[in-house]
């Protein structure tokens, strides 16, 4: 078949990277299909003061020429804008009260470092591990008892704040294995107010008229065989909720890990098979809270990057619970520069605080915010925000939370089950007529930007194999 029919269901990174390499593969009769008003899924954006902000993902996931995304942002001069000396971090432990920079730094460090296990015990949990590795750290600790239980308070607090990285609620239902197969690509990297950009750059040559907007996909016909009007036979069909139906001889579903827990059962005729069900019930999709504070001044100092808040809690206390919801808002960041962005500062929370935090109004969030930094700075003439603005990802039915993530007794490798194409029944060759891509679909990579973008890239360059078009390695970075 010299040019097959493609649509790609979902345009967020994995869909867009799909398409975007099929058309650069040769293949031009590509479909993009997207529910939303416009493309980007979880890479996204809303007006905040006097700029935009990234409601979606911000951070590159390593910074290095190993990664698409550096390298798009890094071409394209976005990340010349991107502040290059570190600030400070300021720690609070409550009523104005700071600890050393260089105590809690180094704490943080060696906290962060008891997470970055790498092992394949998936049927232990990441907080039992972390808070085996803290306890026995703390009890040989040159200190006092006062000096121990601080030292506690702030690795309790990299275990919280690593569930923000995870998305998730409780870090004793992570499986210890989730980084068994991952892939470290350098540093974390903020690029707050360019991340969204990436959208426009990588459809900047894509057809316009085959990327259609508002247009939600409500079943995929497969296996079958599906009359055009000029006569030719397609194996798939697209139906979408305005009654159109886009027929196709592949299609690659890109859908969130949240939509398919919700539809998968009745969006794919014939059913997808029970292994990839199981799947896509073991995997864990949490939810993250983004909650930008804008103020007419600053109440921090120029030069701090992150204010950190550390509650009074112990081992093996590391889950957020929606019932103290406050406490699992410990991170705030400052949103910089301050000439691009003014004084703005995110705070950041997971899980089923999330969930609760977007049915809060404006005024619930700006006072009960305003009253815990109060308190931790010891500055009662702090102001309530003159602007609040929150994310909704776990109710949004587009992506119903944020990213995927391991369970506990649930290894990396159950997301190649997931990544796997489904080809006819009736045909004893390997047909590819539905194909998966998406953050979920990639162990090495899962809950990053470029994990969704390379995932999309693997699915286009899989077709161009089937169809014995040559895959050159492209050249990501020049410099």
């Amino acid at each position: 078949m010299a040019n097959p029919r493609i649509v790609v269901v979902g345009a967020g990174m994995a869909g867009i990277g799909v398409a975007t390499k099929l058309r650069e593969l040769g293949f031009n009769d590509v479909t993009l299909v997207e529910a939303a008003g416009e493309p980007g899924g979880r890479v996204a954006k809303s007006s905040l003061g006097k700029s935009w902000v990234d409601t979606g993902a911000q951070y590159i996931h390593g910074a290095s020429k190993a990664n698409p995304v550096y390298c798009l942002l890094k071409k394209s001069g976005l990340l010349d804008g991107i502040p290059k000396e570190e600030g400070t971090v300021v720690t609070y432990t409550g009523t104005g009260n700071k600890l050393d920079p260089r105590f809690a730094e180094h704490l943080f460090e060696e906290g962060e470092a008891m997470l970055k296990y790498r092992g394949s015990n998936s049927e232990k949990s990441l907080g039992e591990h972390l808070a085996e590795q803290a306890l026995a750290f703390i009890e040989n600790w040159q200190g006092d008892d006062e000096e121990k239980r601080k030292v506690q308070r702030v690795l309790v607090s990299v275990g919280k704040q690593t569930l923000t990285s995870i998305g998730a609620t409780d870090l004793n239902k992570v499986s210890l294995s989730s980084w068994q197969y991952y892939k470290n690509m350098g540093e974390d990297l903020d690029v707050a107010g360019s991340m969204f950009q990436l959208v426009d750059i990588l459809l900047e040559d894509f057809p316009k008229d085959q990327l259609l907007l508002s247009k939600a996909v409500c079943e995929i016909d497969w296996d079958g065989s599906f009359s055009s009007e000029n006569g030719r036979e397609y194996p798939v069909r697209i139906g979408t909720e305005n009654g159109e139906d886009i027929l196709a001889d592949h299609v690659v579903v890109t859908i969130s890990l949240g939509c398919l827990k919700s539809q998968a059962s009745t969006l794919f005729r014939p059913q997808l098979p029970e292994e990839k069900l199981q799947v896509i019930d073991k995997l864990g999709f949490g939810n993250l809270a983004k909650i930008f504070l804008e103020y007419e001044e600053a109440f921090w100092g120029s030069d701090v990057e992150d204010i950190r808040l550390i509650s009074e809690e112990s081992f093996p206390h590391l889950h957020h619970n929606p019932d103290q919801w406050l406490k699992s808002l410990e991170i705030f960041t400052v949103l910089k520069p301050k000439k691009k962005f003014g004084n703005v500062l995110i705070g950041w929370c997971s899980g089923t605080v999330a969930d609760l935090i977007e049915t809060m109004s404006e005024e619930e969030l700006s006072k009960a915010i305003t009253e815990r930094l109060r308190t931790y700075t010891g500055n009662a003439s702090i102001p309530p925000p003159k602007t609040v603005l929150y994310t909704r990802w776990h109710n949004n039915k587009l992506t119903q939370g944020a990213y995927a993530f391991l369970p506990v007794g649930v290894s990396g490798l159950v997301m190649d089950i997931l990544a796997q194409p489904l080809s006819s029944s009736k045909n004893s060759s390997q047909d590819l007529q539905v194909l998966f891509a998406g953050e979920a679909t990639i162990k090495s990579l899962y809950g990053t930007v470029h994990g969704a973008l390379l995932s999309g890239y693997r699915e286009a360059e899989r077709l161009a194999l089937h169809y014995n078009r040559t895959v050159t390695p492209g050249v990501l970075c020049d410099t």
